[in-house]
């Protein structure tokens, strides 16, 4: 008798299971690797300018706000292998002398996705809301500091860059969760064979 756990390698159509896989898996994959960089040079680009100016005290780009960003894009690095992951667990579906991973396991590997995914947009969004908060405070001090001269609290275009990179790093874990909950639709739908 098969047991309820194994009917996902009992399957017939789990070729085409192995396909959306690795298809979701490559899509998914360049995405966050494309946002991630361009996050991440972002990052690196506004701390090593704000780092040459050492007299800029009152700092968005410094504190909390850079590292919950910090640790959002590295939560997106670790969702890019997740991603990579899937292309070789689409590959384990495919091949013909391979075990077929169980349903099981397909479903706690979907579910370690999920969550590093949805810990990744908490903690950018933590971060997001940290440096938003910062901006707008320096924004709502700009008229006093034209009259006062201070640069320090002017909002600059890196400023925004940074924010850019947030909204980026969110975009790139949201875009894992819709792959993820896509592949968990396509592994708990309903079979003929059960």
């Amino acid at each position: 008798m098969t047991r309820p756990s194994d009917a996902l390698s009992r399957s017939p159509d789990f070729k085409n299971l192995g396909g959306a896989f690795r298809l979701v898996g490559w899509i998914s994959f360049w995405i966050k690797v494309v946002l991630g960089v361009i996050s991440g040079i972002t990052v690196l680009f506004a701390f090593f300018s704000r780092a040459s100016n050492p007299n800029q005290a009152s700092n968005p780009i410094s504190g909390l706000g850079l590292l919950f960003t910090v640790g959002g894009i590295l939560l997106l690095g670790v969702s890019v292998y997740w991603s990579f992951r899937y292309t070789r667990w689409g590959r384990r579906f495919l091949a013909p002398s391979a075990a077929v991973p169980s349903k099981a396991a397909t479903l706690r590997l979907i579910k370690t996705v999920l969550i590093t995914d949805l810990v990744g947009i908490l903690v950018t969004v933590m971060g997001g809301e940290w440096l938003v908060g910062a901006i707008i405070g320096k924004a709502i001090s700009q008229g006093v500091a034209v009259f006062s001269l201070n640069p320090n609290q002017l909002v600059e275009p890196i400023d925004l860059f940074v924010i850019q990179a947030c909204i980026n790093t969110i975009a790139g874990q949201l875009a894992g969760v819709v792959a993820t909950l896509w592949l968990l639709q396509r592994t708990t739908q309903p079979r003929p064979s059960e």
